[in-house]
């Protein structure tokens, strides 16, 4: 019945991956499939008719991919009433009680083996996670740098320079033009993250300063931007139009190592950053030009309450939040924690401190550099300008999700083997 269906489809579906030799329904409603080269995989009836990659149960178009059925609705039980394999091994032919027909390719099974540790790895690397912290010898060995004008016409080199700020948390541009490069680079990832200092921003020294790193020429303390906010920026990006003529250096540590190191020497101090939250206010207010192009004044009175360091269910650090400058004097919890609340952020500032543990270089006019704002703290040294010549760069902010999603519509769009399927 099935082959009557699908008269020849085997064929047309033929791959590269093993051959399909034994097929096996089991008592827990698992379908246990066997190659050639010895591989095993069990693979839930649910799933596999959930999945099923076929445009009754999906809507595949290039402008969506989508399930179809509603959870309301589908059949979390479903029965097999037939099953057959094609007589080339490349596929395997379903179909359900109801009528509805399936069929799932060698490859397709393969690359969602449940049982299969390196498609498993393969899979969560679509995530664009980072897979280690670095300090300063590792990062000065493998800080990766990419030509403005090859990332602008190039997709690949595009691909690179996001992917490497997705695992490093940091990556450079170099030989960019002087103003607009920000909005250049914002073109190419498609959206930038605005605040309530707009959309791009400039830093430079001025009076009546909105923000620290306006006040003056001298040295900031390492911080994150905006812990003010609920949901700070999860990356910035600033691009040097001018230099000084002497300093300014840029300053980076790995939040994620430091709280490695701490784990790992000072537990005890660890689970206090993890534990407590601090308090941080942002008042005052920026000029920017508003929705009009037209410069508004937008007052501001942010408040956010954060830990210095944020584990996700698996107890792994995801985010790291610290700024001096906006900390504010209230601690939600009984005056006995506080003292151990503020010798904690003292040890996690030293280790920040720590030469080992800083990247350190200065920005050329015409370069660029984008990090993850949730991870590395940054700061800069003091700095002198020369005469009539003031230190001015340009910046915006960025969100993981449009920065991950550009990395995977390229590796879509060129067929890298990187690439992942949706459905």
């Amino acid at each position: 019945m099935l082959q009557r269906l699908w008269p020849l489809a085997a064929r047309a579906y033929a791959t590269k991956a093993p051959r399909i030799v034994a097929v096996e329904e089991g008592l827990d409603r698992l379908l246990k499939v066997q190659w050639d080269d010895g591989q095993e995989g069990r693979f839930p009836l649910v799933w596999l008719r959930d999945c099923s990659p076929d445009p009754i149960t999906y809507t595949f178009s290039p402008a969506m991919t989508a399930r179809n059925f509603w959870m309301r609705d589908f059949d979390v039980r479903p029965s097999i009433k037939e099953l057959q394999p094609t007589e080339d091994g490349t596929s395997i032919l379903i179909e359900w009680d109801g009528g509805h027909m399936s069929r799932f390719t060698s490859d397709w099974l393969r690359l969602r083996n449940p049982l299969d540790e390196q498609a498993k790895q393969h899979r969560r690397k679509f995530y664009l996670f980072p897979e280690d912290t670095w300090d300063r010898g590792t990062i000065e060995k493998r800080l990766k740098t990419f030509d403005f004008g090859e990332m602008l016409k190039d997709d690949n080199v595009l691909h690179d320079f996001l992917e490497a700020v997705c695992l490093d948390g940091i990556a450079k541009l170099t030989n960019g033009p002087g103003r607009g490069a920000v909005e250049q680079i914002g073109q190419r990832i498609l959206l930038i993250h605005r605040t309530h200092f707009g959309k791009v921003f400039e830093v430079s020294t001025k009076a009546d300063a909105s923000n620290m790193a306006y006040a003056s020429n001298g040295e900031l303390p390492f911080h994150t931007d905006f812990p003010s906010l609920a949901d700070p920026p999860q990356l910035q990006m600033l691009h040097m139009v001018t230099r000084a003529a002497e300093g300014g250096n840029s300053l980076f540590c790995d939040g994620f190592h430091i709280a490695k190191l701490l784990r790992e020497r000072h537990p005890d101090v660890f689970e206090t950053l993890c534990n407590y939250t601090t308090e941080y206010i942002e008042e005052g207010f920026d000029v920017h030009a508003g929705d009009d192009g037209q410069p508004k004044n937008f007052p501001f009175k942010m408040a956010a309450r954060h830990s210095v360091f944020k584990r996700n269910a698996a107890g792994e650090v995801v985010q790291v939040q610290f700024g001096n400058a906006m900390r504010s004097w209230f601690y939600d919890c009984p005056p006995e924690d506080v003292q151990k609340i503020y010798d904690a952020m003292k040890l996690f500032t030293k280790y920040c401190y720590e030469p080992e543990n800083i990247l350190k270089f200065q920005l050329q006019d015409g370069e660029t550099v984008l990090w993850a704002n949730k991870r590395l703290l940054h700061t800069r040294d003091n700095f002198r300008n020369s005469e009539g010549s003031a230190r001015t760069l340009e910046g915006c902010y960025f969100s993981w999700d449009i920065i991950k999603s550009r990395v995977r519509q390229i590796r879509a769009q060129l067929r890298r083997p990187e690439d992942q399927p949706s459905a």
